[in-house]
């Protein structure tokens, strides 16, 4: 039986990974902290191993020198790219992302301010943002890709756009299911709902993950749900899978933002073709399909007590702001 590794197996990414994997024949060990595994991945066989990956001995002992595949959902810097490197594997799997891509004045979605436009869809030989600082996200990514992809093991580079699933640590669905459960019908849409942020579901990263591990080779592919939703879009489908009646107020600008809210006239969809032809890849889910799920978690946690204040996702919380902007378009 083929032996797969997972750095980071038990969260967004990893859980639906470890189970699409197990499911296909392949024996399962995933790699976190505590070493501890949920107990639907320990009854499909799914080993849990305690390891820290900033230790690099305790992470080269943790992957062993048998494995088929490792693949990694944690990595953000070139030191990472090195460390994957020097494992012992038959091949490699990492997760980047679709915000590396530059446009041909080198703008990428790296927290500068400046919007790229980029072509649609986006093809994997677009350039990407200059490799360089880790704690800058899109470009310690970029600097990963480069060092992975030079190693001496064949690797897959997935770049997912807005990831979404259970256990998401950021969940831009919160914006929606939050209005929800208090009870908030108008909500605010920028750029008249227009805006295109290419989703992807956990379960359709582990769907290419599945194909990748089965088809080893050096190769960039972007990661997308099969279809690319306007913000409206997203909003109609939150609101069936919570059986809830929003009324979206459709603001000409950025007025007042939300987590997809790029302009219309600069989406970020990307090209799946690749994907499609070098793995036969075929979505899981579509978004509408997939959110549910997502949905479903996030009551549970909201409901718990939790919230997202202090991260990027405060806006989901600044009603003022949205009151006001609805107000100047009435």
């Amino acid at each position: 039986m083929p032996r797969a590794v997972l750095i980071g197996g038990t969260g967004l990414i990893g859980r639906p990974t470890a189970i699409a994997l197990a499911r296909d024949g392949w024996d399962v060990d995933a790699i976190s902290r505590s070493g501890a595994v949920p107990a639907d991945l320990a009854e499909l066989g799914v080993r849990g191993v305690a390891a820290d990956r900033a230790d690099d001995a305790e992470l080269r002992a943790a992957v062993g020198e048998d494995a088929d595949v490792v693949v990694d959902v944690v990595a953000f810097s070139r030191a990472h790219g090195e460390q994957l490197n020097a494992l012992q594997a038959g091949s490699l799997i990492v997760i980047s992302t679709a915000s590396v891509y530059a446009d041909d004045e080198g703008r990428a979605l790296d927290g500068s301010g400046a919007i790229p436009q980029l072509p649609v869809p986006i093809p994997e030989t677009q350039r990407t943002a200059e490799p360089g600082d880790p704690d800058n996200y899109s470009r310690g990514k970029a600097a990963l890709e480069q060092e992975a992809l030079a190693g001496p093991t064949p690797t897959t580079v997935l770049r997912p756009g807005a990831i979404h699933g259970p256990g998401a640590k950021l969940p831009r669905e919160l914006f929606f299911v939050q209005r929800a459960r208090d009870g908030r019908r108008r909500v605010a849409l920028a750029w008249r709902g227009e805006s295109r942020f290419h989703t992807v579901a956990a379960v359709n990263i582990a769907e290419l993950i599945r194909l990748a591990a089965a088809q080893p080779g050096t190769r960039v592919l972007n990661a997308g749900d099969p279809e690319c939703p306007t913000t409206l879009e997203i909003c109609e489908a939150i609101g069936a899978a919570l059986g809830y009646e929003f009324e979206p107020v459709l603001l000409p600008g950025e007025d007042y933002s939300n987590p997809w809210g790029l302009p219309a006239d600069r989406p970020c969809v990307l090209d799946m073709t690749a994907a499609e032809r070098e793995l036969g890849y075929r979505a899981v889910a579509t978004y509408a399909e997939a959110v549910g799920a997502t949905c479903e978690w996030l009551v549970a946690e909201l409901e718990g007590g939790r919230d997202w204040r202090g991260t990027y996702l405060d806006e989901s919380y600044n009603y003022d702001a949205e009151d006001a902007a609805i107000a100047s378009v009435a």
